[in-house]
């Protein structure tokens, strides 16, 4: 794509306290972008659910915001792609005329919400998903969901980024004294504490190290095997793969996560990790021939612990699951992402 304008998401629920954190770390991620990549902020009441949060937000406050979108849609023929379906996707989708459009349904978004916010977010995703050209669904769930509506789905997998990471874990893993089992990633509502604290003192012997943002309360009490470390830069996410003994993807299995494909599991596995993970999502569908291991399947979580610690993958394997997992070979591997370029647009509104 010559160019691309990037919508940045608003919020689309009432607020938490929590949002002033995830605001910070969305700064953050935002710092490195190719220069033909524009980021439009968009300012906006966080009172999507209401019919009068929605109309000031149309009216008043996403004046500017449309005459940036209406300008770069008037540039020439663009591939329009959603990645959350809130009003002002809709809206653009309904208003613009773009090459091709698309969903990209990277969750079950309306399960992340409440009450009257669930309610609007469903009511969008259904009339997004109706009116683009196709949907891109990251997991086996989200594809059958859409699947069973008829609408035209192709189902790509997440997957991790091509960093120079250390494929010899092993060395490190065998020689400390302490097994670090770490967790890579956001911290909110789907992080499974009572299961954590469970596992963490049935291995007293070694840590738990949990690196992200915390979007959730935390317990009262934690163990003192388990460390809390702030959100990190992609270069000290490498450094953090290199220290871990083993990935932890500790989350409830229920509607949120059901659409899961945690893009950690591509970044443990990269880096020659084995997993410990409950069974939500598509990390359901994997197992130890995948280099899983199920926390929430385990009658012994110390036993199943050490079985992790003991799992062994042969660099050829590594470099193999790297090659057949990035995100170079999924765009090749999907039709109808190349199908984009094919309609002759040149440039991208997300």
């Amino acid at each position: 794509m010559e160019a691309v304008l990037w919508v940045e998401p608003y919020p689309c629920r009432f607020p938490y306290w929590s949002d002033l954190v995830s605001a910070k770390r969305q700064e953050q991620c935002l710092s490195s972008l190719p220069s033909r990549v524009e980021v439009l902020h968009v300012p906006a009441l966080p009172l999507e659910p209401l019919g009068l949060g929605r109309w000031l937000n149309r009216n008043f406050l996403w004046r500017q915001t449309w005459r940036r979108i209406e300008r770069f849609a008037a540039e020439g023929r663009f591939v329009l792609g959603i990645g959350r379906p809130c009003s002002l996707a809709l809206a653009a989708l309904r208003r613009l005329r773009p090459a091709r459009s698309f969903y990209d349904a990277m969750d079950n978004f309306p399960e992340f919400y409440d009450g009257l916010a669930r309610q609007v977010m469903y009511r969008n995703e259904e009339a997004v998903a109706a009116e683009v050209d196709f949907v891109l669904a990251s997991s086996t769930f989200l594809a059958e969901k859409f699947a069973r509506r008829g609408l035209p789905v192709e189902k790509v997998m997440n997957a991790g980024f091509p960093a120079e990471l250390s494929t010899d874990c092993y060395t490190a893993r065998e020689n400390t004294r302490s097994p670090i089992f770490g967790y890579l990633g956001c911290i909110g509502r789907w992080f499974d504490w009572p299961l954590v604290i469970r596992f963490a003192k049935a291995v007293p012997w070694a840590w738990l190290d949990l690196v992200g943002p915390l979007a959730a309360p935390l317990p009262e009490k934690l163990p003192i095997n388990i460390n809390l470390h702030p959100a990190c830069s992609t270069a000290e996410a490498g450094e953090c793969l290199s220290r871990f003994s083993v990935g932890f993807i500790p989350f409830y299995n229920n509607t949120l996560t059901a659409g899961v494909d945690p893009i950690k599991y591509y970044d443990y596995r990269a880096a020659g990790l084995p997993v410990l993970s409950t069974s939500f999502g598509e990390m359901a569908l994997r197992d130890q021939r995948d280099g899983v291991y199920f926390l929430d399947r385990s009658p012994d979580l110390e036993a199943t612990a050490k079985t992790a610690l003991t799992h062994r993958d042969d660099p050829r394997e590594i470099e193999r699951f790297r090659r057949e997992n990035n995100w170079n070979i999924r765009f090749q591997q999907s039709e109808k992402l190349q199908s984009l370029f094919l309609s002759g647009a040149k440039r991208s509104a997300a």
